[in-house]
């Protein structure tokens, strides 16, 4: 009679495998948005990715399924750490920055058009977050996070690595530099494209395109 319950509790424990390997499978593509805006004695990395790329982390629920936000808010620093801020490498001329300390984390909607401007999404990170009664489901949202380094000084030559490519199977970064005073320079790149120089000379930019083939760089936005 015991040796019958075996076939039962196999099953039982596939079944439960499999829905825990659903919760957390990779996503097949995912776009980044981010920008990069050095002034005076800091710079700033503003980034956004969507939350169901973040796999380890655990979403509470509250009924019907809808995100439990109050719940998860604590949890944002960690994951902007792990999954971000660890993987990203910005280098002051030869010198690499130290770890970013997070200013601010967010969570938006993913009809949200803040990200169209540095300065439109500087002011919605620090925003209100959501509320649970917004009814929202987890992979439905979008995580933005405010990174910022201390550096020596704004005129400096910057150059970033976002090895983000863990995030999905294909990772786009859509990335702007925010030089004081100058253009902003628009980047498009897939996966991980190595060291990336920003505002760089021509040569350089003509060099990288020719390395990477993929590694495309738009003037304005």
């Amino acid at each position: 009679m015991r040796a019958s319950r075996w076939p039962l509790l196999l099953t039982a424990l596939l079944f439960s495998l499999a829905g825990i390997g659903a919760a957390h499978e990779v996503p097949s593509d995912v776009t980044v948005h981010a920008f990069v805006k050095p002034s005076g004695g800091k710079l700033q990395l503003l980034i956004r990715v969507p939350l169901r790329a973040i796999r380890d982390l655990d979403f509470p629920e509250i009924e019907r399924g809808y995100l439990d936000v109050e719940k998860l808010v604590p949890r944002l620093p960690d994951a902007a750490t792990l999954w971000i801020s660890d993987f990203i490498a910005i280098h002051e001329g030869e010198t690499r920055m130290p770890k970013p300390r997070i200013v601010s984390t967010q969570l938006s909607i993913e009809s949200d058009k803040s990200f169209a401007s540095f300065e439109e999404a500087l002011a919605h990170v620090f925003a209100p977050k959501p509320e649970n009664r917004e009814n929202l489901f987890w992979n439905q949202v979008l995580f933005d996070i405010l990174f910022e380094y201390p550096i020596q000084s704004d005129q400096s030559r910057f150059s970033i690595r976002p090895r983000l490519e863990r995030l999905a199977a294909r990772v786009t970064t859509v990335l702007r530099f925010v030089p004081p005073g100058g253009a902003v320079r628009a980047y498009e790149f897939a996966g991980d494209p190595g060291l990336v120089p920003l505002d760089p000379r021509w040569s350089q930019a003509a060099g990288r395109f020719i390395e990477l083939g993929f590694f495309h760089i738009l003037d304005g936005t």
